[in-house]
């Protein structure tokens, strides 16, 4: 994925607390051809895990899903973060703790969208702490489902999410790792 090692080079942002800014093409203005790439490439690596349903959290994770999905000719669903008048009230649901926002909530996703008969990939935008998919995982449990891996675009090797789930046994695919941020400076690999 060298197009996207070279748009976090040239256009990604990084805030205080090593937080990396890519919202002007990856999850707030969406390149959609760059998008779509990135979904051929993670449903490419996946191609053979049989994979029934892509999962996701609101609200970064949903063009990922949505562009995986469609190379692997199955349904994204996401987990909704807010309790709202327009989702089913039968659901499956988990506790996170988000360090970017600062905050915990509930995600949830209808019952009717994953059953035990489901294997699921896990997408998200950026994978740093893990807690949003160790969130996804524990919805994916309570359906009687079965993960059949995770895939992300950029993944954080200096935070620890990559590595619990890899301890996990869970099957991690990473386009392209950040592995530090140095005054200011990402530092990238290629994927893991």
């Amino acid at each position: 994925m060298e197009e996207l090692k070279r748009r976090i080079l040239k256009d990604a942002k990084v805030d205080e607390g090593d937080i990396i800014r890519v919202d002007m093409f990856l999850n707030h203005c969406i390149d959609p051809v760059l998008m779509r790439d990135i979904g051929a490439t993670l449903a490419q690596r996946f191609r053979t895990e049989r994979i029934t349903k892509v999962l996701t959290v609101e609200s970064s994770g949903i063009a990922v899903a949505c562009f995986t999905a469609l190379a692997l000719g199955v349904p994204a669903v996401y987990a909704k973060k807010f309790q709202t008048g327009y989702i089913d009230p039968d659901v499956y649901s988990a506790e996170v703790h988000s360090f970017s926002l600062e905050k915990a909530y509930t995600m949830r996703v209808a019952r009717r969208y994953l059953d035990r008969d489901d294997r699921v990939l896990l997408v998200d935008d950026i994978l740093a702490s893990g807690q949003a998919t160790l969130g996804l995982i524990e919805i994916v449990s309570k359906a009687g489902a079965e993960v059949a891996g995770v895939g992300v675009p950029i993944e954080k090797a200096m935070k620890d999410g990559g590595h619990v789930l890899r301890r996990m046994g869970i099957r991690v695919e990473s386009l392209v790792t950040v592995e530090r941020v140095e005054n200011g400076t990402i530092l990238l690999t290629d994927g893991l």
